[in-house]
């Protein structure tokens, strides 16, 4: 987040488009809802789009089903989420100018709902407060974000351990970062109704995050987590969405700017038509080899296949958590041996490789072609009264920098983002949360 910027919303503009080689180019803001209506381009051919304009829902046809089938439809929506979420707030199309700053990143991040007791939190678009420790810092020019990591957020959603299981450690032997950040109609919500107190929750009805509609053309509540790695020997600056970045060792009290690099990108999305919210997981193509895959001679950020020369063979097996004590402060840990259990669908392969291209041909040189989606959970019955959780399809999801443990297909311990979010409640008495753990750690919180 930039301590200066405040959070945008998208506003409506005089759009040209342009086709150039059966690429269509948004090159200013749309209504999003306008978007969607009109994105529907009805055929697969049109596509793709890139446009700063978050899409509000997947269109659907007469017929009530989407317009290009329940895969590709929500793939589709994945791929117009992350392209308006990482392109530049001022609407400058994604990776025209190579790298630029992201409209999330002027969002508001988790923590800054869970104020102490007492306390109201800030409004939105509120500049994010430095860390004490930080503030004497040396070098820390061009530095845009606070990531931090807490011991009360272990366990849930903690800032460098992955959720219910541990650490992430790169080849460098440094843990990978993570952040969350909601948009205004989220966090809003979470403020405007007190929901950020035991108190609060206790005393409100069913917790109902707005949702995107057609009908109104409103944009619902949004989530993003990223995971972040810190550049260092043998990665290649060039080729990731970079930031610069405070990293807050809140129990040593100790500070240091980083340039960190993004491997790892969730988007969650409440729509009308997916009250189970749309679940889109994005990663850079480098992060690992398919299981047994790997290319000889290839450069991976988690996978090395030199492994067993470096480090002991019980800490290359693959997925395998690191051992404890788990300290970023303690030298000489071991890297983690990481590998996609469940190969991308080859439909959403196709996809990401058309994307791919379309951001090539606004820039050669454009770090986001280094990013593919490994795929979209969403409800296929959202309201199936023998199943709260709609059916999800897939079953399982897994992005291998955020569930990198959890990857596979055993019920019920491989990652399944519904089926997990399903379980998060806000309050001792198990008041459901819609879908988010955010509400959870306010009984856990200082």
């Amino acid at each position: 987040m930039k301590f200066a910027e405040t959070g945008r919303k998208c506003q409506t503009q005089n759009t040209s488009v342009k086709r150039r080689a059966g690429l269509v180019v948004a090159t200013a803001f749309v209504a999003a809802a306008a978007l969607y209506a009109w994105a529907g381009p009805k055929d697969a051919a049109d596509w793709p789009v890139l446009t700063a304009a978050h899409p509000v829902d997947v269109a659907h046809g007469a017929a009530g089903t989407p317009v290009l089938g329940d895969h590709a439809a929500y793939d589709l929506f994945s791929w117009m989420s992350f392209v308006a979420l990482n392109s530049s707030p001022d609407g400058t199309v994604l990776g025209k100018t190579g790298d630029n700053e992201t409209l999330w990143s002027s969002w508001m991040e988790d923590f800054q709902v869970l104020v102490t007791d007492g306390q109201t939190p800030p409004p939105w678009g509120t500049p994010m407060q430095v860390p004490a420790a930080c503030k004497a810092v040396s070098g820390a020019q061009d530095v845009s974000r606070v990531i931090s990591h807490t011991a009360k957020m272990h366990g849930v959603v903690g800032l460098f351990d992955q959720a219910q299981a541990g650490p992430l450690i790169d080849r460098n032997g440094a843990y990978v970062r993570y952040e969350i950040l909601i948009n205004a109609p989220m966090y809003d919500y979470i403020r405007d109704n007190g929901l950020y107190t035991q108190a609060g929750l206790n005393a409100f009805g069913q917790i109902d995050f707005p949702a995107g509609s057609l009908d109104t053309g409103q944009i619902g509540a949004i989530m993003v987590k990223a995971a972040w790695k810190v550049l260092g020997v043998g990665d290649d600056p060039t080729r990731f969405h970079v930031s610069r970045a405070y990293v807050v060792d809140e129990q040593a009290n100790t500070c240091a700017p980083e340039l960190l690099g993004l491997v790892g990108f969730h988007i969650s999305t409440k729509t009308k038509s997916a009250p189970q919210w749309i679940w889109s997981t994005f990663e850079h193509v480098d992060n690992a080899p398919d299981k047994g895959e790997a290319r000889p001679g290839g450069h991976y950020n988690f996978y090395d296949a030199d492994c067993a020369s470096r480090q002991p063979t019980s800490s290359c097996v693959p997925n395998a958590l690191p051992e404890t004590p788990w300290n970023p402060q303690n030298p000489g840990q071991y890297s983690v041996q990481v590998e996609r259990v469940t190969p991308i669908d080859p439909q959403t392969a196709a996809m990401t490789a058309s994307f791919q291209q379309a951001l090539r041909d606004v820039n050669p040189n454009s770090v986001w072609a280094n990013y593919m989606l490994v795929g979209t959970q969403y409800p296929q019955r959202p309201t199936d009264p023998t199943d709260p959780q709609g059916r999800p399809f897939p079953p399982y999801l897994a992005n291998t920098t955020i569930e990198t443990f959890l990857q596979g297909d055993t019920p019920p311990v491989s990652s399944s983002c519904i089926a997990c979010h399903n379980r998060a409640t806000a309050t001792a008495s198990a008041k459901p949360s819609d879908f988010t753990y955010i509400l959870s750690r306010v009984t856990a919180k200082d």
